[in-house]
């Protein structure tokens, strides 16, 4: 019969075309895996040269521009020494205002004396000399190192373009937690009180309190290193005056946080606190009921104390952190995700199971929705104006990463060590 022949002739080229889809695919991944293994990807003489050429070209690039960021941090140094106040919105900074520590005029002190547009190349360079390191230093593997590297090479543009010191925040995060790792405290309690003194979110080093075994040394230099940033800046201008600074910082950021709840569509709250207030518009209601569900996932890890002894249950902490800190902040915006990136990555490549097509997918996801979404190169500019900032949907991929590292934090064997 005709139609019998007909179906087995359709049949039959169905699987032919089936067959040559499968070896095209298999031949693409093949071309694909083995490019990519090439020494040259994972040479450290070729992330290093990158990742040293990148703030030269955007520090070049940015070389005749108004670089308002910049000018922010450097007016921290120079109000400091002139005893002025550091909180308040100057003409010159253009209708904003600082917002970081007294401490931070020691950070950005070595640039602002320079002329403007050396003094920002440097700072560039500066902010990713403080990433490239946090990630080196990390206990990993060299393929975790090296993946990282190039996983979060887009997202380390965000920040370096508009010269935000979050870049060096993440790799700050990092270095406390290799410190925590290879069992120095007192260098752990540096970074953290630094951090803390800078711009608060340092406070979040303190999850890997539990991973110390020398606690008691770590108090202790917590406590010293807290009563010398604290008087720091009296050396180069009065104890008055600093004193004086420390209660106008916290003024200036409880209104800060203020701002960003009652603006609903500012570029602020880039968070999963955002995400609600910016699609129904609303900003009556209060933040606590996405906070304190939110603050018991985050801690509910922490009753598994039998896992803290794991290297891989360690790392998902780190992961936790990286992304929980942006999410639940009312000042969180775009350029804080490298720090989401990073925890992307550690989440991704240091389980000690058995990672999943799905996970490699979700990996993607996170990927182009958090990093490439903001590029006008890789991604539709309209996309990304129209949809994702305004609702702060940047946010919606760490959420879901989260909500999955939560879940496996709380029911998986981290037994074997990852690293």
């Amino acid at each position: 019969m005709i139609f019998p022949d007909f179906m087995r002739t359709f049949a039959t080229n169905s699987i032919i075309m089936n067959n040559l889809r499968d070896n095209s695919l298999m031949t693409f991944k093949a071309k694909f895996t083995h490019f990519f293994a090439l020494p040259f990807w994972r040479s450290w003489t070729t992330i290093t040269i990158i990742y040293a050429l990148i703030p030269i070209i955007i520090g070049l690039l940015k070389w005749h521009k108004n670089n308002d960021t910049y000018h922010i941090y450097k007016s921290v140094f120079w109000n400091t020494i002139n005893q002025l106040p550091l909180y308040e919105f100057y003409d010159y900074l253009k209708g904003d205002c600082n917002h970081y520590g007294a401490i931070f005029a020691y950070v950005i002190g070595p640039f602002a004396i320079l002329p403007d547009t050396w003094g920002m190349l440097l700072w560039e360079c500066f902010l990713v000399a403080v990433f490239y390191i946090g990630v080196r230093y990390m206990p990993l593997e060299r393929w975790q190192k090296v993946f990282m590297f190039w996983f979060c090479l887009h997202e380390v543009l965000t920040p370096l373009f508009v010269e935000q010191f979050d870049l060096a925040m993440a790799g700050m995060l990092l270095l406390t937690f290799a410190c925590v790792q290879k069992q120095k405290p007192v260098w752990a309690a540096f970074i953290i009180i630094l951090a803390i003194f800078i711009k608060l979110y340092g406070v979040m080093g303190f999850a890997f309190f539990f991973f110390i075994n020398e606690k008691k040394k770590f108090i202790l230099a917590c406590l010293g290193w807290a009563l010398l940033f604290f008087v720091a800046p009296m050396a180069i201008s009065s104890p008055e005056y600093v004193v004086q600074q420390y209660f106008g910082w916290y003024d200036s950021l409880v209104a800060k946080n203020a701002q960003n709840l009652a603006e609903a569509f500012n570029t602020t709250n880039t968070s999963l606190l955002g995400i609600p207030r910016k699609i129904t518009g609303n900003t009556e209601y209060s933040d606590l009921w996405l906070l304190i569900p939110g603050a018991l996932l985050f801690l509910s890890p922490f009753r598994r104390t039998d896992q803290f002894q794991h290297t891989g249950f360690r790392y998902a902490m780190l992961a936790s952190v990286a992304m929980f800190h942006l999410l639940f902040s009312t000042g969180t915006e775009s350029y804080g995700y490298i720090a989401a990136m990073t925890g992307f990555a550690v989440w991704y490549t240091t389980a000690p199971f058995k990672r999943g097509r799905w996970a490699t997918w979700l990996l993607v996801y996170a990927f182009i929705f958090t990093s490439l979404c903001t590029s006008d190169v890789f991604f539709p500019r309209f996309i990304w104006k129209q949809f994702l900032e305004p609702y702060a949907l940047k946010a919606l991929p760490t959420t879901i990463m989260w909500l999955v590292l939560i879940w496996e934090m709380n029911t998986r064997d981290y037994r074997i060590s990852a690293t």
